[in-house]
């Protein structure tokens, strides 16, 4: 089919638009980010994002996937559209759906065969009742066009991976018409006819969910909003732990044991950033006071994981002294999740500017997102060698879990650090290791 994914040059849109050419498709991606445009046409991809760089060369040489800045050239074929844009958090919690109106603004002037409207971008129910009328104005549904809500589950890192392998596949429409074409679009995924490289494969059915608009954007609402309750769950499981004494460690692996519960998303942390879990749950929880409804749960959940960011800059606080003026502090791990470049909301750039606003200096290492974290934070210092990063600090904060940091040369660190204080918030660390080196450990639970 002929495919236009507006938004591809971000992260959901990239890799729904290479997922669907390495599917067969034609794809063009459109994106307003012309810088962007131009490194994905040189086979250059803006995200770290495993095994996309090889693939991407691969369809562009094959004329599977184009890139462009212009949504008239994106659209004029297209049989699908696929509305990927950023929707970001407003001051007061909501969604900022700006960005998809305009797209369905432009769509509504352009669209002149029947063409189904699929959005990507997580939003409220009624921005999708919005897109709908917006449409409606110059277009008939169901003869020039249908609207679709097709969440996305990609976790960033394995991207390529979640395409290829779903847990689910979630198409919502009131239009046997529209789901007719969400099938073929999927159909060599499901029917397991696509040619797709070994790693992409898999021999395990995909559970395939028609449904209406409004119950699938629940699906990724309430998705994202457990997974959050999750982390907030062994966060404070991990504190109470620490106080008793307890090992959250031993903690986890025999929740896990239970087919119940299982261990995802129960290794304690800093907390839930990021571009999905935390919007997504602030926009819930804004989207049932709208409504009237206490989320009672949810709203527990955030203040939690607003708990657990002052834990950690505590822990590191106290451990310097009475005052971190004229400490200096090392933070390990800039993006919000360890395999990718992604600063959007990340805890860590939060951590770092609350430091810098008591008055210590502060250095930042990571292996991917030292430029991404340098643009959105300047009051900081940045090195690219992690032992240049801790050289004369005062204390160091381990925010990830790559090997760099799982295999740090501690009698290295402790003859380079001022103080050796080491606040292993991923657990990476052993700690009596770190303590027969002369340093200080401290972690969550």
């Amino acid at each position: 089919m002929r495919v236009c994914v507006v938004g591809g040059a971000g992260y959901v849109g990239l890799v729904t638009g290479v997922g669907l050419a390495l599917l067969g498709h034609e794809v063009m991606c459109v994106d307003v980010n012309s810088t962007r445009v131009e490194e994905l046409e040189n086979g250059n991809s803006p995200i770290q994002e495993e095994g996309l760089e090889p693939v991407l060369a691969e369809l562009l040489q094959r004329g599977k996937i184009r890139f462009t800045t212009s949504i008239e050239t994106g659209i004029e074929q297209a049989e699908i559209v696929f509305i990927a844009v950023a929707t970001p958090s407003l001051p007061d919690g909501g969604t900022d759906s700006s960005h998809a109106v305009t797209v369905a603004r432009d769509l509504a002037r352009l669209i002149h065969r029947y063409t189904v409207v699929a959005v990507k971008s997580t939003m409220p129910v009624e921005t999708l009742d919005q897109l709908d009328s917006v449409l409606k104005e110059r277009l008939i549904p169901g003869k020039q066009f249908d609207l679709v809500s097709n969440p996305e589950f990609l976790r960033e890192g394995r991207g390529l991976r979640d395409f290829f392998r779903p847990d689910r596949i979630v198409v919502g429409s009131d239009s046997e018409p529209a789901f007719s074409v969400m099938r073929q679009v999927y159909q060599p995924l499901i029917d397991g006819s696509a040619e797709l490289p070994e790693a992409f494969r898999t021999d395990t059915p995909i559970p395939y969910l028609e449904t209406t608009p409004s119950t699938a954007q629940m699906i990724k609402y309430a998705s994202n909003a457990f997974l959050a309750t999750r982390i907030s769950f062994i966060n404070e499981i991990a504190g109470l732990c620490q106080r008793l004494n307890a090992d959250v460690g031993a903690v986890v692996e025999g929740l896990g044991l239970d087919p119940r519960i299982g261990k995802a998303y129960l290794q304690p942390g800093i907390g839930f950033g990021g571009p999905c879990l935390e919007k997504d749950l602030t926009a819930l929880v804004r989207l049932a006071q709208d409504n009237n409804y206490d989320p009672v749960l949810l709203d527990s959940v955030l203040q939690r994981n607003h708990l657990q960011l002052i834990e950690v800059q505590n822990k590191l606080i106290n451990g310097m002294g009475p005052s971190p003026v004229g400490k200096t502090v090392a933070v390990l791990g800039l993006a919000f999740k360890e395999g990718t470049n992604d600063v959007r909301n990340s805890l860590a750039l939060r951590l770092m500017k609350d430091l810098a606003d008591s008055g210590a200096t502060v250095h930042g290492h990571d292996p991917l997102a030292i430029p991404e974290a340098e643009e959105q934070f300047q009051d900081a210092t940045y090195f690219e060698n992690v032992y240049e990063a801790l050289a004369g600090v005062d204390a160091a904060v381990v925010l990830n879990s790559v090997a760099e940091y799982r295999d740090l040369d501690l009698e290295r660190v402790a003859a380079t650090m001022k103080d050796g204080l080491l606040v292993d918030v991923r657990g990476v660390l052993n700690s009596g290791d770190v303590l027969s080196h002369g340093l200080r450990y401290d972690s969550i639970g």
